[in-house]
Formats: C-alpha cells, structure tokens, sequence
C-alpha cells in the first residue's frame, strides 16, 4: 500500500512540470525509476531532476503475469497500470513486451521462444498496447502518457535456439494492429562476457553476432523491425570508442538484410565506480565513471546512435552481488563496498544533469567531429536547433598516454566562430571545491573559466576530465541568433552561472529599439562597471561581465547588483562572485 501511495504521489507532483514530448531526445534510462527501502526520492523525481527523457521500466509486459491462466480469459494489468501510470508525461516509455523471460514460464514452447498458444498471445499483445496508446480506445483509467515505443523480448540467446524471428514476426503484426504508429524495437544484442574483460574485442563481437544474431534478420528480411538494439559496457579507459567499429559493421550488416538505413539505438550501457566483485573489472573513481558516462552519450551520438540508456537504474544494487552490475547507478544504494551511503549521489549524478542542460535540444542529426583522436584528444560540436547556437564538447584519453604523470595537461585548439570569448565548464564535479555537492549548490561546483577567442580559434589545456565550450560573446552570437521574435516587454534574465568565477552571461529583452545601460553596483551601491551604455534595437541581447571593475582589475567575491535601465523601465538582478 505505502509504494502505491508512492507512485500515486509522483504521478502527481511530476505531471504538473512536464509538457513537451522530448520524443527526439537521446537521454535514456533502464530503470529511471528509484524504489528502495527507506530512501526518501522514490519514483521518478531524481531522473526528472537529471533530465532523463527516455525510461524502460524493470519489469517487462510478460503474458505470464497478465494472464496467469491461459484458460481464463481474464487479463490483470494492475501492476503495469501502476508501473506506467506513474510515468509523468515529458519521459517516453519505452517497454519491453513478451511471452515470459529468459526463465521457463510455461508460456512458451521447450527451448523455443514461441508461444504455447500463438492466438491468444496475439489477444494479449493487443489488448496491451491498446491499453497504453492513448487512442481512447478501452485506454488505461487515467492515462497521462501513451506509450508508443515497445520491444519484443531482450537479448536472444543462443542457449534457445528457436523462434524468436517468429515471435518478432507474430509480436510485432500485433503492436501494428493495435497500434499502427507505435515503433517496435527488436530484442537487444547481448555483449557476450569474455575471459580478458567485460569489454568484447570488435572481432570477437561480430563472429558471436554472425553466427547467432544473422539468421534472424536472414528470416526477417528487412522487415517487422522499426528500431535496432545495441547494448554495450565496459569500463573507462576507452572501451566506449569500440562502438563505432560495432556501428559500422551492423549498419553494413542491416543493409545486407534489407533492412536499409533503420535506426540503432542503445539502451543498455554501462559504466561503473567502485571495485566490483570480479578480477575483470579494476577500480574506477567516481571521477572516472562521470567523465566515461559523457563519453558514451557523445561518442555514440557523434556516429549515428540516436538513443543511449545506461544501466541498470539510476540507484545501485540491481542484482546485490557486488558485482558489475551493482557499481553502475548513479546513486548508492546503502550496500555493499565503496558504498558512500543511500541516497549518496555520486559525480556522475551530477554530470549527467549538466550534459542535459548544455545539450538537450539539439540537432540531433548534425552532431560534428572535429577532433577525432589526434594526440588522444576527442571534440564535437552539437548545434541547437531553436537558437542555431553551437555548444562543443572536448576531452582527452590521458590513460593511453604511455608517459602520462598525473596532473599532466594537454594543450588545445579549436576552431570556433568569430566571437568574443568562450566559457569552458569542466563535466565533472570538483570534489574538492568545498561546496557541497546537492541539487541546492548545483551547478557552483563545476569549474569555469572563460577563454578569448582569436581569430576564431581558442587554445586551451584539457586534463582528465571532458569540457563544455559555450560562446559567449556579447555581439556576434545575438546576430547570428535565428530566434527573430521580438519580445512582447523589456525583461532582465537572471545572469548564467551564477554564482560564477570569473565570468558569467546576461541577457536582456527589448520590445522596442531603446537606448539601455546595464551597470554592476556593489552592496554599497557604488558602481563597479558599466557593461552597456548605447541604443539597441528590439530583440534578445547577451552581455557578459568578466568579473573586472571598470579599471580592468578583478573585482572582490561577494554579492553585487546588475541593473538594467530604459526611459521607462528599472529592472535588478543579485549576482554572486566566487573568490
């Protein structure tokens, strides 16, 4: 009673905070979800918090719990209308749908993956999508968030033989039926387990892929899949640069299998902190997994991968064996080793908030490389598609140094647009900063620093964490801006960052062409700065303050005041500048 009293709860609170799809989002999770003993955020709010859009929830549409008697006509779907019901609308599902699992149920035939009664599976499959497809059509009581992405099965495996392109056949006909716009992904690739690691050499990958995972798409023959399934682990010295390889060869396989140019996504991916159970798996600082789980989103993205799901779940202890699986969360769990205590939120927490935040909105289809491995260095440029905006992302594989000395840095270039200056925030939380590291103090904790732009080019040390470069320059980025309404009244936007050191971003509306001036004053109302003092025409425009007085020294931390001030308006912000 208490956990449904919980899910209801979310439901609640979290539907009134979303309203956009984010179908074209890549940030995933398997579970977003939380449930654990004692732990105060259960439910969905710390992956509404981080920005995940995507969830696939743990427990699987299964036939064997909908209709536990196969002579009975009656379908229980009580428990997935908690499990769903409890998604707020803004994070897509995605769920799997099947028979039974990988153990014998009794609800397929021996070491098949066929149902024991194909018809009335088939009665089953649709009665569930129409369930969930939001059509108002004997729909779920109360359904917020449809869903419309569903997978059959996870992971095949070669220890069962049989059927399973006919279950994809059967499964998917039934989805369509129901449900003629839903996307229905074929069950994951299984990363094999070999002796020397977790991460599974290209070529021993695509021999275990040929001679099991090919015969399917030979039966299936380019049709009755919409979405290919890749899931991938490892650990954090450079496993995540092997998916590229992988790519290229299933998108060459997919091809040959008439299956043309049909999106791969990943919804199993895995990095991990701590030191697992098994000699395979060395230890990795937090610092480690919150810099490789960047990787993986970007990398992926910068090859074509359209979604990335790490697993499982955003709390540790999926399987409580101590082992990979249990170090892959983002939040402890309370148990086992290198466990800070529940609800402990580790770096990678953090970061992959602030990957949400620099990237969402994106277009997704026009991530560029710009460095691809050169001296070990990695950089893209992601394009947002309201503003037109560029936001880059860069790091350095310091780990396949063979002189590497910790503390080493690698220097930097890159060729940006012809702008004033670039912020360069660093991915990964500075630990040691001192300021606690809580959804309060975010983002205060991730180092900044502002770099000049010359002659359209930056140069910049990298050390072993990734970084966001952001322009912000007060002229060129607002001309080049491709958001051209002008705004309804004059508005002054809170600073970004803010606190900040040394520099932060302000941007300011004007419904009509205005003479403006824009002055830093101190707690005693004495003026530090002038950042503007002209005519501006009607639109959105960005300043930024360096941090300077007006002789060009650094101006003391502490608290100051920006004012913004037209004929007729007055408009005042705090700012806040870290020493």
């Amino acid at each position: 009673m208490k956990t449904l009293q919980i899910i209801m709860m979310v439901m609640l609170l979290t539907t009134l905070g979303f309203s956009q799809e984010f179908e074209d989002s890549p940030f995933g999770f398997h579970p977003a979800s939380v449930y654990h003993p004692g732990y105060a955020n259960n439910g969905l709010s710390d992956a509404q918090n981080i920005g995940v859009r995507w969830h696939r929830p743990p427990i699987y549409a299964f036939w064997f719990i909908v209709q536990p008697d196969t002579g009975d006509t009656t379908l229980d779907f009580s428990m997935y209308d908690q499990i769903y019901g409890a998604v707020p609308t803004g994070m897509n599902i995605l769920a799997n749908i099947a028979p039974q699992g990988h153990i014998d149920e009794g609800f397929c035939e021996p070491d098949s993956y066929l149902p024991i009664d194909s018809a009335k599976y088939v009665r089953f499959v649709k009665a569930t999508v129409e369930r969930y497809d939001g059509d108002g059509i004997v729909d779920m009581p109360g359904l917020i968030n449809p869903i419309k992405y569903w997978q059959v099965g996870n992971e095949p495996l070669a220890t069962i033989p049989s059927g399973f392109a006919q279950l994809q056949k059967i499964t998917y006909q039934a989805i369509k039926d129901a449900c003629p716009e839903s996307k229905v992904l074929i069950g994951g690739t299984l990363q094999p387990m070999v002796p020397s690691g977790f991460m599974v050499e290209f070529d021993e990958y695509c021999d275990w892929f040929s001679i099991f995972y090919e015969p399917i798409l030979t039966e299936l023959n380019g049709n009755y899949v919409d979405i290919f399934d890749l899931h991938w682990y490892g650990n954090a010295t450079g496993d995540y640069r092997y998916i590229g390889a992988v790519f290229d060869s299933l998108k060459t396989i997919l091809l040959e299998y008439n299956f043309g140019e049909i999106p791969i996504w990943i919804t199993e991916m895995g990095s991990y902190s701590g030191d697992p159970i098994g000699s395979d798996f060395p230890y990795q600082s937090e610092r480690q997994q919150a810099g490789d789980y960047l990787k993986r989103f970007v990398f992926p993205l910068s090859v074509g991968i359209k979604k990335v799901f790490p697993a499982f779940g955003l709390m540790e202890g999926f399987i409580d064996d101590d082992g990979y699986f249990d170090h892959t969360g983002l939040i402890y769990d309370g148990d086992g080793s290198n466990d800070l205590g529940l609800g402990v939120k580790k770096l990678a927490y953090f970061s992959y908030k602030l990957m949400t935040d620099k990237l969402e909105g994106s277009n997704w289809d026009s991530v560029q490389t710009l460095i691809d491995g050169t001296d070990n260095i990695y950089a893209y440029k992601f394009t947002k598609k309201e503003t037109g905006e560029p936001v880059y992302v860069a790091w350095w594989d310091w780990f396949d140094e063979p002189t590497y000395v910790e503390g080493d840095t690698m220097m930097v270039t890159l060729k940006v647009r012809d702008v004033d200056s670039v912020r360069i925030t660093q991915a990964v939380p500075d630990a040691e900063s001192g300021i606690e590291l809580d959804d309060n103090n975010y983002p205060t904790f991730f180092p900044t620093q502002t770099e000049p732009v010359i002659n359209g080019m930056i140069t910049f040390a990298l050390t072993n964490d990734p970084v966001f470069i952001e322009e912000i320059s007060p002229t060129v980025s607002v001309v080049e801006r491709t958001v051209l309404s002008i705004p309804d009244d004059f508005q002054l936007i809170q600073n970004y960052p803010n606190p900040f050191n040394p520099g932060t971003t302000i941007e300011y509306q004007l419904p009509v062409s205005s003479h403006i001036t824009l002055n830093i004053f101190n707690v005693l109302g004495q003026e530090v700065r002038t950042l503007v003092d002209e005519n501006k025409s009607a639109g959105n425009h960005l300043a930024v303050w360096n941090g300077k007085d007006s002789f060009g020294k650094e101006a003391v931390g502490g608290i100051y005041f920006l004012q913004m001030r037209t004929k007729d308006f007055v408009q005042t912000k705090k700012l806040l500048l870290l020493n």
